[in-house]
C-alpha cells in the first residue's frame, strides 16, 4: 500500500511488498541442483536463539538492527539495542533504493522498520531484553514478550521502561514507522512527501479502529487500501519447489514446526531441517533475485557492523 501510495508501479509494489514480508518466511534452506552440485538458499528467520551463527547472520542483519547506542530507553540498553530510524538501519535502506534492486528494497524496508517494533530489544541474550526476571524464557530479542511486539494492533506492558511509559500502543509505533517508510519511498522517486499524514491514516484507522484478528484485519487492508491478498506460497510455486509442508505453513513461518524438527535432529529422532527443494525454473525465477539480494543485504549488514566493532 505505501509503495502504491508513494507512486510505485504495481508490480514494483507487489515485488517490493513480498520481498519485505518473504524475510520473515524462509525459515527452510532450500536446495538447488547446479551443474551436479548442490547450493543452499538464504535463510533469513530462525528461532535457535543459542546458536552465535544465528545471531550474526540472521538476528543483527534483519530483524534486529544494532542502534550503536543512540536512544535505546531501557535499562541496560547496549550498542546492541534496536531502536527507532537507527543509524545502521537507515544506511542500509539507503543504499538499497541506491541499487536499483527492488528485492533488495522490500528487504531493507522489513529490517528498517523492526526498528520500530523491535525498539528497546537487541539480537543478542543479555539482560537488557528481560522484561520479566521469573520468566523460564531466556532475554535474547523479545522472546520474553512473544509475539506481542509484533501485532500492529496490539497492546502490552514493558516495565523496563517506567510506570509513566510502560503501556505499549503498537498502531503508535507502527504509524510513526510507516511515515518514515513513506518519505523514503517517495524522496527515491524524487517527490516530496507534504502528505504523508493524509497517506498512512487509512493504515492508522485500521490499526485503531479495525479487527484485532489477524485474518480479518488482512481482508480490510484489501477491501479498505485496494491491494490484493498476499499469497504465500506464489514465490514457491513460481520457482519449482516442492515441500512436505502443506496450506498456509508452506511458506515456513511456524515456529512449533520448525522447533519440532530443530529438536527431533538435535536428538537424532529426524532431520534437522524440513527439506525443500527448487525444481529447474528456480533460474531466473523471483526467489532466485530475492535469495541474492538477501545475501547482498546481510553482506552490507555485517560489512557496516565490522566497521563499528561489533563483529
Amino acid at each position: 500500500y505505501l509503495c502504491l501510495r508513494a507512486g510505485f508501479p504495481e508490480e514494483r509494489a507487489r515485488t517490493i511488498a513480498i520481498s519485505s514480508q518473504y524475510v520473515d518466511e524462509a525459515v527452510y534452506e532450500c536446495a538447488i541442483e547446479e551443474a551436479g552440485r548442490e547450493r543452499l538458499t538464504l535463510v533469513t528467520q530462525n528461532y535457535a536463539f543459542w546458536d552465535e551463527t544465528v545471531l550474526r547472520d540472521v538476528y543483527l542483519p534483519f530483524h534486529f538492527v544494532p542502534g550503536l547506542g543512540t536512544g535505546g530507553a531501557a535499562p541496560g540498553a547496549s550498542r546492541w539495542t534496536v531502536v527507532p530510524d537507527g543509524p545502521v538501519a537507515k544506511e542500509l535502506l539507503v543504499s538499497a533504493l541506491r541499487s536499483g534492486s527492488d528485492y533488495r528494497v522490500g528487504i531493507a524496508l522489513h529490517a528498517f522498520a523492526d526498528g520500530w517494533a523491535h525498539q528497546n530489544f537487541s539480537g543478542r541474550l543479555e539482560f537488557g531484553n528481560s522484561i520479566d526476571p521469573s520468566s523460564p524464557l531466556p532475554p535474547v530479542g523479545h522472546l520474553q514478550a512473544l509475539r506481542s511486539p509484533d501485532d500492529p494492533a496490539g497492546a502490552w506492558e514493558d516495565p523496563r521502561l517506567g510506570p509513566d511509559r510502560s503501556r505499549i500502543v503498537n498502531a503508535e509505533r507502527f504509524v510513526q514507522a510507516a511515515l518514515k517508510v513513506y518519505r523514503y519511498l517517495r524522496t527515491s522517486l524524487r517527490r516530496g512527501f507534504e502528505d504523508e499524514r493524509l497517506a498512512v491514516e487509512p493504515l492508522e484507522r485500521l490499526w485503531t479502529g479495525g479487527s484485532r484478528d489477524a485474518r480479518s484485519r488482512i481482508a480490510d487492508y484489501s477491501v479498505e487500501l485496494g491491494v490484493p491478498p498476499y499469497d504465500r506460497g506464489e514465490w514457491l510455486a513460481e520457482s519449482g519447489v516442492s515441500s512436505p509442508i502443506q496450506g498456509e505453513r508452506a511458506a515456513g513461518y511456524d515456529m512449533l514446526l520448525w522447533l519440532s524438527s530443530e529438536l527431533r535432529g538435535r536428538a537424532g529422532l529426524g532431520p534437522r531441517r524440513l527439506g525443500l527443494r527448487a525444481g529447474a525454473s528456480f533460474a531466473g525465477s523471483p526467489l532466485e533475485a530475492w535469495n541474492e539480494a538477501a545475501r547482498e543485504h546481510r553482506a552490507a549488514a555485517q560489512s557496516i557492523l565490522s566497521r563499528e566493532g561489533l563483529l
